[in-house]
């Protein structure tokens, strides 16, 4: 194997278990709330569930999106010698189709199953946004792009399928690529290292939109291809450092939960996490150990548009319906909704592949 096919390998392996990262990101049920009321405040205190969540959907997960930034950043410069007009024109109209149709269609999508569940599951909303019967036009507006304006009581800083927020800033950060790729072509390393910095002591302005962990990733895999470097040969030899290191920092930040200081140990984790996992999906792939699942990897996309909304209303059905009184029964909760959502999507992938491929192909962007 070739050191630009284990690179292409790595990224496609790497796409699913991402996913579902992001997936268990959402599952927390410390978010949700039924009525005003979140969920775990009507069943008492759970620490086991409480470690465990923060582990896996508060540390562990939190490599993904930024993980994500940094492949995009690197496939949207991968093999460009030249970045003139013409070619960033080109590759506009190709994210048009890959990433802005896809993030309008699911928009909609999201409004229409929120009008729904608004009309005839009125005992699972939290009973704290804005009904989508009473939007004016400019709700409806905002609505693709920032939710908290169109309702104060809605979280701010995304549309209104939440999870779409990293498309949003994808694309902005998309639109300032010919920038970041004079910045990178000029200064190197050190273009990334400033962002690096501001990103990792949380110096950016606060505009919707405009996320530092986007601008930073993205330029992070941008160096690489800009620079003509495969990532995956120079991450694979930190493999046990990584692993030592990104270990030490998960046990640190469950120690001290809680401390302000911990989000800057949260970045450096961030940061080895994606050497880390770089690393050991690239030494088994390339000792033959593991292969891709090329069904796995195409459904990821899909998994990632489809899963908010049904996770959210699979959690609040769940949790009205069992009820737990205990460390257990909430971990199985925890535990059982987002891999319902993941194989239920993956199922629906599948017919639609097999069924509806056109459709499939246009709401995924061409994937």
């Amino acid at each position: 194997m070739t050191k630009d096919m284990l690179q292409s390998n790595t990224i496609s392996f790497l796409r699913f278990p991402l996913i579902v990262g992001v997936v268990f990101i959402h599952s927390q049920l410390d978010d949700m709330s039924i009525r005003g009321v979140h969920l775990t405040e009507t069943v008492g205190d759970f620490p086991f569930y409480e470690y465990c969540s923060y582990l896996i959907s508060g540390i562990l997960s939190r490599v993904a999106v930024p993980f994500f930034f940094f492949i995009s950043g690197f496939l949207f410069f991968f093999r460009t010698n030249s970045f003139t007009s013409e070619v960033y024109c080109q590759k506009l109209k190709k994210r048009v189709k890959s990433i802005v149709i896809p993030y309008i269609f699911w928009n909609l999508l999201a409004i229409t199953l929120l009008w729904l569940s608004q009309t005839f599951f009125t005992d699972l909303m939290s009973g704290q946004g804005k009904l989508v019967a009473d939007y004016t036009f400019a709700d409806w507006l905002w609505s693709f792009w920032n939710t908290g304006m169109v309702n104060s009581a809605v979280n701010s800083g995304f549309p209104i399928c939440y999870q779409f927020w990293f498309i949003r800033d994808l694309i902005v950060t998309i639109i300032f690529a010919p920038i970041i790729y004079i910045c990178v072509s000029k200064l190197k390393q050190y273009a990334v290292l400033i962002l690096g910095v501001f990103w990792l002591w949380g110096l950016w302005f606060n505009v919707v939109g405009f996320s530092i962990t986007a601008f930073f990733f993205f330029s992070a895999g941008a160096f690489f291809s800009i620079t003509g470097r495969n990532f995956v040969d120079l991450m694979k030899p930190f493999l046990l450092i990584s692993i030592i290191s990104y270990s030490i920092i998960v046990i640190l930040e469950l120690c001290f939960k809680g401390w302000s200081w911990c989000i800057y140990l949260h970045n450096a984790g961030i940061l080895i996490g994606v050497v880390g996992i770089t690393a050991i999906v690239g030494h088994f792939i390339e000792k033959g150990c593991w292969k891709v699942n090329l069904f796995l990897s195409e459904s990821s996309f899909f998994i990632y548009a489809f899963h908010a909304l049904p996770l959210v209303f699979i959690i609040k059905f769940f949790f009205s319906i069992v009820q737990p009184n205990s460390d257990f029964l909430i971990l199985m909760l925890y535990f059982l909704c987002p891999i319902i959502v993941i194989f239920v999507g993956l199922f629906i992938y599948f017919l639609l592949k097999k069924y509806c491929s056109k459709m499939a192909v246009f709401i995924m962007g061409g994937r």
